[in-house]
């Protein structure tokens, strides 16, 4: 039996050998289709993982109660055991239980989303502050204020680090058995009490004695929990009373199954029953659906008991949920949306690249193919035939390539894009056979055209073509600006025109430079015909009647280099941004904060060697700013305005502190307000604040380095007196002494946060900028600008050696017999390098200069707000350092791209090149 052989001249042994007579060039468009699929899926990808990190890093920055869905109510709690369905242990559930099984039936009508970001529900009831009494104090001695917590997990929340665990009361209140308390470590220690004394608290005309019987330290400090209860739970209030005594203020902990003797004191209550929100598990992709149903929730009403009156007090009836998670989802979405359009003006220039490099690489396999495929075709192979083979090499290039990058870019970043990333590798794995199909109609010998010569009908259609781009890009330009930034990013997101400009910008570049290049190489050719070197003539004339560098090469060299220019100069103007808004934000060379200060803290900052001036903020408290009988909730600031202007003085984006500011004799009180302040009463024909007229002396627009809200009104402390009873500082400005050292600036900061103790901050402009740069936002946009200036550099080169590749078969014609009269390697070279050269040097200088251009056109739709962390739009800045290094890397790619490909495949002899003559 003859065994089977399969044959050569088969059609599967006919693709087969055609595909191995040339693979480099297929193989290489198949590494171009990879990329560009595992971008595609890759970077959407890397893109929603860092705006859920960003979200995530926003929300933490707000304290739990802004943002869990919270429902405070002065009514009490109703009594009673659960169903059995909570995990409370049973003595608190007979007392908690009722409540908590309302909370739990509440859960199962949550939305499906809200319910996944959300955790069980908590609860905490908190009485006082009553006056806590010591035995036999004398007069003017520190009072002290206490406030009692019942809290239904408190051994969750809670870890004893001294003492024991407080018992239940049952007797009646008030009575002779005390309750028993513990206290956080720092507020016993700061009001003097320790276990096992007692003290007394008022319950109506009675006193009660309460006893200290443990110390506690936080499970975990930064549990949401200690935000739902006063903030004096872990660090006391230390104050001055109008008559000028100390009063310390704590709160301490009973135990829950307390209340229920508790219930009938008439003491002053606040409950909070909250579904605490979880950050980590909401996806940016998220938010517009979790802020619908957060909305959903909140507009409904629950049954949280009875609401019946009990003697002189009512319990919890029916609740409705707050939060303010839906207005931190939408500040983080504006922000996200400012990433996606500066993300998608970045992109737009390596996408234009890299279909310019693909359209190449399929140009290179098409003229790989040509030969066989036009001996095909004068055998009688229709023309569908034709489009038939090169569409099946197009597929077995494309499919398998992009299957291979979607899937590395889907491994590559652990996130959820949705399907745009794969629909666009599809587009990447479809673009080989489409390319060579295109192809297809010129596969003749008898049609084959000289490019030199010129098609004249071709002319009119150019010009039109050339027109339509002009006018599209001029148009884009004046709607950019006419539209402006307050209008674009954060209400259109990824803009289709903002992407187009600098696309449209590019191309009208290329038809420039093709139409301008050809002038200065013309005198050239004329130059050089009167010298005796054939080179520089040759080179000349060649480049000038037989072009390699058409509209794509050059579209990727002038998109590539004023990418990577473009990138440059917005990296530089995001850095000088962050610089200046972390400068701001501190306000002097450091800032010490986050604990009350004592007179003799800030005596000890004044003092510490190198400390120029101080000035502390000594409030920031709430506020409330009426006009015309319309209230709103504003933050006061106090500072002493001549010791602030002495701190902060020469310092670019300092508050502005009129000498107004300190009047005591006006007839109103001179104050600074923030830019949504001065709105709000702007017009209106009587504003007071907290009761009293104001004399407004100075607005800003943003934030100060006194408070992180950008709503405040801001006064000197001379004026103070009746809008705040203490002036305990929180903040203190420092300013060190000129020419300091960074040595000597890290000795003076270490100093300060000594004196201010382990619970404060200290903060410099230094310090401020590592953690703003390294913000998820402002990092993911350093990353991109640093990966498009790298691969718009490598497609550039690669559209270079692409380009003279395609120019290779008219060379293996010329080159052959040039050596033959004796023309010798570097001559080749020469002529090589005369190809693209003129071309290239023209579309570099178009590039760079269409490069330093962009971000002043661009910029105008596009806020950097969202990078910098500052309150103003950051001015184009152009790092003359950065530009020159991206350019001198660009040339030399370029270079090194013209040299490489110069020396492909340069040996066919002349014989081979008289033999393709006749054929072709």
């Amino acid at each position: 039996m003859t065994p089977t052989r399969h044959s050569r001249l088969s059609t599967a042994g006919l693709l087969r050998r055609q595909f191995l007579a040339g693979p480099v060039a297929s193989v290489m468009l198949a590494l171009l289709v990879l990329a560009g699929a595992l971008l595609a899926t890759g970077v959407p990808r890397a893109v929603a993982a860092m705006h859920t990190a960003a979200l995530e890093q926003s929300l933490e920055q707000f304290p739990a109660r802004e943002i869990d869905l919270v429902a405070s109510s002065r009514n009490l709690p109703e009594l009673g055991g659960s169903s059995g369905e909570t995990t409370l242990e049973p003595e608190i559930d007979a007392v908690w239980g009722a409540q908590e099984q309302h909370l739990l039936d509440i859960r199962p009508s949550m939305p499906e989303l809200l319910t996944r970001v959300t955790g069980e529900p908590l609860s905490a009831l908190v009485a006082g502050p009553t006056i806590a009494g010591v035995a036999g104090a004398a007069a003017g001695s520190n009072s002290y204020q206490l406030f009692t917590a019942f809290d239904p997990r408190i051994r969750e929340h809670l870890t004893l680090t001294g003492g024991q665990w407080p018992a239940a009361l049952t007797d009646p209140v008030p009575g002779s058995t005390p309750l028993e308390i513990v206290l956080a470590d720092a507020v016993a220690e700061e009001m003097a009490w320790v276990p096992g004394e007692s003290r007394s608290i008022p319950v109506g005309t009675n006193p009660q004695d309460v006893r200290l019987v443990g110390t506690f330290a936080a499970t975990d400090p930064d549990d949401g929990f200690w935000t739902h209860v006063p903030p004096v739970a872990l660090e006391p209030s230390v104050a001055f009373t109008p008559e000028g005594n100390i009063e310390v203020t704590g709160l301490g902990f009973a135990d829950p199954v307390s209340w229920a003797a508790l219930q009938e004191s008439d003491l002053p209550t606040t409950m909070d029953v909250w579904f605490p929100v979880l950050p980590d598990r909401i996806r940016s992709a998220d938010s517009a659906e979790l802020v619908t149903q957060v909305d959903q929730f909140m507009s409904q009403v629950f049954v949280l008991g009875s609401g019946s009156w009990e003697y002189w007090f009512a319990t919890v009836g029916e609740v409705a949920f707050a939060s303010g998670l839906p207005d931190a989802l939408n500040d983080a979405a504006v922000a996200a949306s400012a990433s996606d359009a500066v993300l998608a003006t970045i992109a737009s220039g390596p996408i234009g690249v890299m279909v310019a490099v693909l359209v190449l690489g399929a140009r290179v396999v098409f003229e790989r193919r040509r030969t066989g495929l036009e001996l095909a075709a004068a055998r009688g192979a229709s023309p569908g035939q034709l489009r038939g083979i090169l569409a099946l090499e197009g597929l077995a290039i494309g499919v398998p390539a992009a299957i291979v990058g979607g899937l590395l870019g889907t491994l590559l970043v652990a996130a959820d894009a949705g399907p745009v990333g794969w629909a666009i590798a599809a587009l990447f794995a479809l673009t080989p056979m489409a390319l060579l199909v295109a192809a297809a109609p010129g596969l003749s010998p008898l049609r084959r055209a000289r490019s030199d010569l010129g098609r004249p009908s071709t002319g009119r259609f150019r010009w039109m073509a050339e027109v339509l781009v002009a006018v599209l890009a001029v148009t884009a330009v004046v709607l950019l600006y006419r539209r402006g930034l307050a209008t674009s990013t954060a209400a259109t997101g990824v803009d289709p025109l903002l992407a187009a400009v600098p696309l449209l910008l590019s191309l009208l570049a290329c038809l420039v430079v093709l139409r301008v290049y050809p002038i200065p190489l013309a005198a050239l050719v004329r130059s050089t015909s009167r010298r005796a070197d054939l080179v520089p003539f040759l080179g000349s004339a060649r480049a000038l009647r037989d072009p390699s560098a058409g509209l794509v090469p050059v579209l990727a060299v002038v998109v590539g280099v004023s990418v990577t220019v473009f990138s440059s100069v917005l990296l530089g103007t995001v850095q000088a941004g962050v610089e200046r808004a972390a400068d701001a934000q501190v306000g002097a060379d450091a800032s010490v904060g986050g604990t009350p200060f004592t007179l003799e803290q800030l005596d000890q900052f004044a003092a510490v060697p190198g400390v120029a001036a101080t000035a502390p903020v000594y409030s920031a408290k709430p506020t409330k700013v009426t006009a015309d009988g319309r209230g709103r909730t504003s933050t006061l600031i106090v500072v002493d305005s001549a010791e602030m202007r002495k701190v902060q003085q020469g310092r670019d984006a300092a508050t502005p502190l009129p000498a107004e500011l300190g009047a005591t004799e006006a007839e109103g009180v001179p104050v600074v307000l923030s830019k949504p302040v001065a709105d709000f009463v702007s017009g209106a024909d009587s504003a007071n604040l907290d009761g009293d007229d104001f004399e407004v002396v100075g607005v800003v627009d943003g934030r100060t380095a006194y408070s992180p809200r950008t709503n405040w009104v801001l006064m000197d402390v001379a004026n103070a007196k009746p809008f705040t009873a203490t002036l305990v500082p929180r903040t203190v400005l420092v300013r060190f002494d000129e020419g300091t050292s960074a040595a000597e600036a890290d000795e003076i900061t270490a100093a300060l946060a000594e004196i201010a103790g382990e619970d404060a901050v200290v903060v410099t402009p230094d310090g401020l900028l590592t953690e703003l740069r390294e913000r998820p936002t402002t990092r993911g946009l350093v990353i991109s600008l640093v990966v498009a200036i790298v691969l718009a550099s490598l497609l550039t080169a690669l559209a270079i050696v692409l380009t003279l590749v395609v120019g290779r078969p008219a060379r293996d014609r010329l080159l052959p017999l040039l050596s033959t009269l004796g023309l010798g390697r570097r001559g080749e070279r020469a002529l090589v390098v005369w190809e693209i050269g003129p071309v290239a040097v023209i579309a570099l200088v178009a590039g760079a200069l269409l490069g330093i251009a962009l971000p002043f056109v661009v910029l105008a739709g596009i806020d950097l707000r969202a990078f910098t962390d500052g309150d103003a739009q950051p001015a184009v800045t152009l790092d003359p350092w950065l530009i020159t290094a991206v350019l001198a890397g660009s040339l030399l790619v370029t270079i090194a791209a013209a040299a490489a490909a110069s020396r492909i495949d340069g040996s066919v002899n002349a014989a081979r090149a008289m033999r393709k003559e006749e054929e072709g």
